[in-house]
Parts: structure tokens; sequence; C-alpha cells
């Protein structure tokens, strides 16, 4: 038995989309084949009644008999594959500039069905001209040639004709709509009626850059002011212009993403044109928008909105002190209460929100300024003038002296790290007495953001997890943990979760001559809250240490620090312990500590350096907007302790 694939009445009109029933999309894809066809100008007769006939004539390179059943006829023609990227120029139209074709998947051409189920192809080169009538078809295909004469004929190019039978629009909103839909060029000239339209043009530059989002695709980034030449709102947003073509409609929002608010004053004054020549294999067939691609697009998204977002914030100046006035006049009483750095802390953190969020809306500002304030104000009531009874005389003269290398911005600096890791502390403190937080995803974050607590050495940017490192973690972990305990291992290869605990793993490397090797391993097994440590857990975390030690990492046997973190320890259980067969030959040390010692060391540590700091900075950079909305006098320059330099 013979089978024999058929089609259904409206195949052909479903397969090419809106340029089907959209007028203005059909006659922009028959000006886009012209384009193509290497013509220097395209002339369109357009009715203003049913009935009337449509055309569409171009001076492109033409077809002959066999060109055009091998290109007109072939359902989703490849125009890239058969003929490049880049468009076939008659000779005698003497056109300056290559061309990169718009077509890609053959659909444009049969944009005469949008009007009728009937249209004519007129197309002449080499002294013959060879006329066709096409039909939509079904059954054995789709579309069928219903006659075919040749003719002799002079010059060149492709003639379209159709009788408008459907989808007509107004003549004057033709006109408009296409000369927005390509960029101005004098080499490629459109006439609809006789009437030649001026192709769209990008006056009143305010500020351009030039992206690379990924590979070989570039943009051109040109943000304009188009109200002078735009005749309402939709002609704002984000314009992408491919190849001298704009994709779609202006929009402040790409693939659903919004990159702007649009009913911004912003957004209602300026468009953003992105210029490529490098996303034509992205691109719809109707020229709607980009294909499903969001890898790439997000990419593209994501640098085309912290341009705009830049240009924004620099342009719209005005309207964002307005917005910060109105959040610090709503909690004036609040500021005065805080300390001088913790005022100057909640200006810079309304800044930051404000550039990376130049469209949040006021309520939302308000909202994390109050929380903000919340979080100060918890941070006050703990004294500053801590008494520095854990160091000696010699100590803080020695911290002296150090200080005066010092100016007020290095201090703010160090002030700035020291707050920022007391609250890492206290949010230790507070959830570690709450037996229901989930230690993994909760606590142990926190605790290796407090590396430092284990000492001065930890204190390092260059301690991470790498290859050998997680190797390592492999060998000796799968002994006692099942490989779905690994916490995402392509992610985070250095934590395992067992039923009472997690592990984290990491290690600083040093060069050894010309080798960069794992020199010190910090090993830290943070326990369930609620949970006492006893010999069994200080025990097996020394059979880490030696388990570790033993594997090696990459080519080195590192010094290992391990230690246990629990709600508290058993009297039976040892809190330290060196590993090694000797005094010579140690390679590492168990310690088993609680949380609250955790803290107390942290704090002790951090609070009496950020006393002596700022007993020796009182007064510290002052803001002029924060010193205005607070009623104090204005103070510009830096002011120092009194009899200090």
């Amino acid at each position: 038995m013979s089978y024999s694939v058929t089609y259904e009445d409206d195949f052909l009109l479903r397969e090419i989309g809106s340029i089907a029933t959209k007028a203005d999309v059909a006659i922009t894809e028959l000006i886009a084949n012209a384009h193509d066809a290497g013509a220097s100008e395209v002339k369109i007769i357009f009715p203003e009644d049913i009935g009337g006939v449509i055309t569409v004539e171009d001076n492109g390179i033409g077809m002959n008999n066999q060109q055009f059943e091998q290109r007109w006829l072939k359902l989703r023609y490849d125009r890239r594959k058969h003929q490049g990227s880049f468009v076939e120029i008659p000779t005698d139209n003497e056109l300056s500039k290559k061309r990169l074709a718009f077509g890609r998947n053959g659909v444009g051409r049969h944009a005469g069905l949008c009007f009728s189920d009937t249209y004519t192809v007129e197309t002449w080169k080499d002294a013959k001209k060879n006329k066709y009538v096409l039909v939509l078809s079904s059954g054995a295909q789709p579309i069928k040639v219903d006659s075919h004469c040749e003719s002799e004929a002079s010059g060149h190019g492709t003639k379209i004709s159709v009788v408008a039978e459907r989808h007509l629009i107004d003549l004057d909103e033709l006109n408009e709509i296409i000369s927005a839909r390509f960029l101005f060029n004098p080499e490629f000239k459109v006439y609809i009626n006789g009437n030649l339209i001026t192709l769209s043009e990008h006056p009143g530059l305010i500020k351009e850059t030039e992206i690379n989002p990924i590979g070989d695709i570039k943009l051109k980034l040109s943000l304009v002011d188009s109200t002078s030449v735009s005749k309402s709102a939709s002609q704002h947003g984000v314009a992408f212009w491919l190849g001298g073509r704009l994709l779609g409609s202006p929009s402040w929002s790409i693939q659903g993403r919004q990159v702007l608010d649009g009913r911004k004053t912003f957004a209602k004054r300026y468009t953003l044109i992105a210029q490529s020549d490098d996303l034509l294999d992205y691109v719809e067939a109707d020229w709607s928008g980009f294909k499903n691609d969001f890898s790439t697009i997000e990419l593209i998204t994501d640098q085309i909105s912290s341009f705009v977002k830049a240009c924004y914030f620099e342009l719209s100046k005005t309207e964002l002190d307005t917005a910060k006035r109105q959040v610090f006049s709503h909690h004036k009483s609040d500021l005065r209460e805080l300390p001088k750095l913790a005022q100057k802390e909640l200006y810079d953190f309304v800044d930051t929100i404000l550039s990376e969020n130049p469209d949040i809306k006021i309520e939302l500002l308000e909202l994390a300024f109050k929380a903000a304030i919340n979080l100060e104000k918890s941070r006050a009531g703990i004294s500053l003038l801590h008494k520095l009874t854990n160091i000696n005389a010699s100590d803080v003269e020695a911290l002296n002296q150090f200080l005066d290398d010092w100016n007020v911005c290095d201090a703010m600096v160090i002030l700035a790290e020291i707050d920022a890791r007391i609250k890492v502390i206290e949010a230790i403190q507070r959830l570690s007495n709450d037996h229901s937080v989930d230690e993994l995803h909760t606590l142990h974050p926190l605790i290796e953001r407090a590396r430092w607590v284990f000492g001065p050495e930890f204190d390092s940017p260059e301690y991470a997890s790498n290859k050998g490192l997680r190797k390592t973690m492999e060998i000796v972990f799968k002994k006692s943990f099942k490989k779905e305990q690994f916490l995402n291992s392509a992610k985070r290869p250095d934590i395992v979760v067992g039923e009472n605990s997690s592990v984290s793993l990491v290690g600083l490397e040093q060069f050894i001559g010309e080798l960069k090797k794992t020199q010190k391993v910090l090993l830290i097994e943070l326990k369930k809250g609620g949970f006492q440590i006893g010999r069994d857990e200080t025990d097996q975390a020394k059979r880490y240490v030696e388990d570790i030690w033993h594997a090696g990492v990459d080519s080195s046997q590192p010094y290992i620090k391990a230690y246990v973190v629990g709600d508290s320890i058993c009297p039976k259980a040892s809190k330290f312990q060196k590993i090694g067969a000797s005094e010579s030959q140690q390679f590492g040390e168990v310690h088993a500590i609680t949380f609250n010692e955790l803290v107390r060391t942290a704090e002790a540590r951090l609070f009496l350096l950020k006393e002596n700091i700022e007993n020796r900075y009182e007064n510290l950079e002052k803001n002029e907007l924060l010193n205005e909305l607070l009623g104090e006098p204005e103070q510009s320059k830096l002011d120092f302790v009194s009899g200090q330099n």
C-alpha cells in the first residue's frame, strides 16, 4: 500500500503567519524582498478601496525561469545556503554599499496572499520576462502556478500584483508604518502611490556605546532623544535595527523582560537604538521579534538593561534626588537617633538602590529604607565604648601608632567591613539558638563568611575550593557519605551533608617555587541545632584529618585545622588535640567549640577594634543633602578630632 502526503487548504497561510493577515507586515516583506534583490528603488501602488490592484515593483536583479522555480516555488527556501548572506546587486544600479540580506526563511515572497488567494509575479532579466499567476492550493501542493508566459523585455526587476480582496489598511497609516520600518539609506528609495517615503533616521544622539555580549555578536547602542521625530509613545523603547531594518516594534520589554517602566518620563522621551548585523539568524520569519533563543537574547537584554539604567540614572538625576528627599524626609526623626556612620550607610544604601534600580517604585524604596533603619537600630543598642580589657598598654600604643598613618576614608572603609562582619556574627548568634533552623542552607553560609574567627591565617580571599581539594573530598567522604549527600556536586562539591551535620572544606594555595600548591586546609563540621559534641564527633573529625592528609591535595600534603561546631560539648570530649606521630611530625589539629564561643571570640575582636577606630575618628564625612534634610549646618569638609591632624 502506498501513501501520499497532502496539504490542508490553508496550510500556506498558516505557514507564513502574520504575513498573511497584516497588510503592513505583508508590504514590509515585499519591500524587504526588493532590498534583497539588490534594488535601488521600490514603487508601490496601494489602493484605497477593496477591488483595487496592489503592485510592488523593483529594479532588482530579477529571475529567470529556472531561478523562479528553484527559489520562489521552494517552501522554506534557505536563502543564505543557496545565495549567501550578501545581496547580489545589478551592475547598473551602482550601489556603493554591500548589503546583508534580510531574508532567511523564504516565506516573505508569498506576502501577496495577505490580500487574495491569487497573485501575479512578473520578473525579467537577460532580455526575457516571465509572468506567473500563482494560486493558493491544497492536496498535493499548497500553492501552484496557474499560468506562465514568456516574452522579451529589457532591464531587470520584479513586479508583484494582487487584487485587494481583504486586509486593506488606511494609506496614511501604511505610509507612517513603512517609514519607520527601514533605516534611511540614500541608495534605497521607497515610493507609495508616487510619493517618496522618508525612511527612519536617528537624530538627537545623547550617548552611545558598543557591546559584545557573546561570541562574534556585536551591537551598537545609541540613546536618542526622540521627542522631535516620534509621533507617538509606541515608537519609544528599545528599537532593534538589524541590517537597516526594524525588528518588530520598539518596546521597553525584550522577550517579556522589562528594561524600563514605560510610564516613566524618561521612557516617553528617549529611544534606545540597538544596531547589529549579527542577529539576523535569531529573527522570526515575519520579523515580529526574536526566536526563543533565550540564552543569547538574555545576555543581550542584561547588557542593554545596564546601559539604559546608567543613562537613566545620569539623565534623571533631578527625579531621583526628589525620590531620595522624600524618603529621608519621612524618616528624619529616626535618622537623627542613629550614629553618623549609620546615617551615611543608609544614605549610601539608598544611592545604591537607585543606581541599580532607577525605576523602583517609591513605595518599595520606602519599605527597603524602613527595613534598613530597623536593622541599624538593632545594632545601635550595643555599646561601642567597650573597654580594651583584652590588650595591654603596649598593645594600645602600637594600635595608636598604626592609626596615625590612617585618614578618615581609611577608617570608614575598615569600619564598614567591621560592621558587615558584626552583622554576620549577630545573625549566627540569633540563628544558632533556633533549633528549627536549617544549618546547611542558613548557618553554613554564615559560618563560611566568618572564617576569620578560626584564625587570622584564614582571613584571606585566596581561600577557595580547588579541583584538587574537591577530588580529595570525594575520596575521603564517599567512605562515610552517600553520593547523593554531596550538596549539588556540580556547584558546591566542597560540602557534604550528613544526618546530623554538614561538612565544608576550603584550602589556601601558595606558590612553592614555580608551582602553586595547597598548603593549609580549613575543615568546618557544623552540627545541627541542639546537638552536643561528644567523643565520637571529635574522633570522627580526627579521622577526617588523617584521611585528607593521606589522600593529599594535588601533589601536596597540607596542614589541616578541623573545627567541630555544635550547641554544647560533652565534658568527656576533648576540646583540642593535635594529630601526628610526634611533635615534629604534626600535620593537623581538631577543635571542638560551641556557637556561643564562636560568637564571643568574634565580638571581642571586632568591637575592640571598632571602638578604637571610632574614638580616633569621631567626626566622619558628612553629606550636604543629608545635613540639609536633617536640619544640620552644611559641612563639606572632613572634621577631625580636636588637636589631631
